[in-house]
């Protein structure tokens, strides 16, 4: 069977968007096989477990629920396909929307990622007389390289932070609407503030990375080792 068709979309935000079709003759052939997996293990008064002949396990099969599971199955792998014939890179797993699903068509479905972005920067040998400090030489790269991290990574990394907030909060016996009053913050500020510190954090790190691979150097310390002697 040949492979689905799949479309790609790159969006102005760094968001690549895959849209596939998935034939139905793949869904049914996966559908087949959830359904001979659960009449192995049926159990019907009167016969061994996994013994009942089809035609009485199948009435009662939760047949939604194995197409689901079918589905479920296939994403990954026509995902997975799809990233192979476009020759992605992507720096994070697809986020998988099923846009239309009906018994007996064929189905679209988007995938939604990014890539890496790419790092131009021809490091100086000397920064600027006014830079004294590392993490203002790193401000100083950031606005070299204008670098654009794709939204995807941003809200990817805000939401991690976000989590760990509530996580050291809980530990702490403090409720998030405590926390905000103390900074007195609104929750969209703190949203807008962990995406403002995400975003500058990757940067640094994307650029720190692409510095690190160039100059061949054996670790993040010894990245920030060889920037500073350069201050």
């Amino acid at each position: 069977m040949p492979p689905p068709a799949s479309t790609l979309t790159r969006l102005e935000n760094g968001t690549l968007e895959i849209r596939l079709t998935l034939p139905w003759p793949e869904i049914q052939s996966a559908l087949e096989k959830e359904v001979l997996a659960a009449i192995k293990t049926a159990r019907l008064p009167g016969f061994r477990p996994g013994s009942a002949p089809r035609h009485l396990v199948e009435p009662r099969l939760d047949r939604a629920r194995l197409l689901s599971q079918a589905v479920q199955k296939l994403l990954p792998q026509i995902s997975s396909r799809a990233v192979t014939d476009h020759q992605l890179k992507p720096a994070l797993l697809p986020h998988l929307h099923i846009d239309s699903g009906n018994v007996g068509q064929d189905w679209q479905i988007t995938a939604t990622t990014c890539e890496a972005p790419i790092v131009n920067l021809n490091l100086p040998t000397k920064p600027p007389k006014t830079i004294k400090q590392l993490n203002g030489f790193l401000d100083y790269l950031r606005q070299k390289t204008a670098l654009k991290i794709p939204d995807l990574l941003v809200e990817e990394e805000a939401n991690h932070r976000l989590s760990s907030l509530a996580e050291n909060l809980t530990r702490l016996g403090l409720t998030p609407e405590s926390y905000l009053a103390t900074k007195k913050m609104r929750p969209e500020d703190l949203k807008s503030e962990l995406t403002r510190q995400s975003r500058t954090d990757l940067e640094t790190e994307f650029i720190l990375s692409h510095i690190q691979t160039r100059a061949k150097l054996q670790d993040r310390k010894a990245t920030l080792d060889f920037l500073q002697n350069l201050l």
